[in-house]
């Protein structure tokens, strides 16, 4: 999976704050001559790149890539920005999509959130991720572990386990998948995003970048 939510060299630098586009782009293309699986992942933001999705389909569709839209959550703080002022709803994405092609829903499913479409005129897959619009977390059955040891078992609660702290304490794997087993089994039912009302409640201040895929 590579997150790439634009083909605009300016706006990826403005986005990652040292990333290069060419850079990006040369890493997929030299992944894709090497034979390897890419499957692109762009989050859709309001006033910033909804005018490029449609080019980011054809672009993944010329690769035979398919593609993830998801649509942005209240994580992180951005300084004087409002998430709420970045939130465009999927559906309103799938009907402009219908313009230019013909989209068929499909049963399969990856053990994620994601919901797929099959592209008639390409043949890509196109899933939407909606944790806003259509709340996916009874199904979800996802945890993330950061670099440093926190297994979080939701990404939009802040209850997480320091497995760090227990695989320094033990040699053993026993209390290491001990204490993985409790932390899924108090996996909570959802999260506490909410849109509404044209504000933001459940907003976290830690970043994607520091919870990592």
């Amino acid at each position: 999976n590579v997150s790439l939510d634009t083909l605009n060299e300016e706006k990826i630098s403005q986005i990652t704050r040292w990333g290069r586009l060419v850079q990006v782009l040369n890493g997929i293309d030299a992944a894709l001559a090497a034979g390897i699986k890419i499957k692109i992942n762009t989050v859709a933001l309001k006033d910033f790149n909804e005018d490029e999705l449609e080019k980011i389909v054809k672009w993944c569709a010329n690769r035979k890539m398919d593609l993830t839209f998801i649509e942005v959550m209240p994580m992180g703080d951005i300084g004087n920005e409002n998430r709420l002022n970045q939130y465009w709803p999927l559906s309103d994405l799938r009907k402009r999509l219908t313009k230019t092609w013909t989209l068929k829903d499909t049963d399969e499913q990856t053990g994620g959130p994601a919901r797929y479409v099959r592209v008639y005129e390409t043949g890509q897959k196109i899933g939407f991720i909606t944790p806003m619009t259509h709340n996916f977390c009874e199904s979800c059955n996802r945890v993330r572990l950061t670099c440093t040891g926190e297994l979080y078992q939701c990404l939009g609660q802040e209850d997480q386990v320091d497995l760090r702290k227990v695989l320094r304490k033990n040699s053993e794997i026993e209390p290491l998948l001990e204490a993985i087993h409790n932390a899924i089994s108090k996996k909570p039912k959802g999260h506490d995003f909410d849109y509404s009302r044209q504000s933001i409640s459940g907003q976290m201040s830690r970043h994607m970048s520091h919870t990592g895929g």
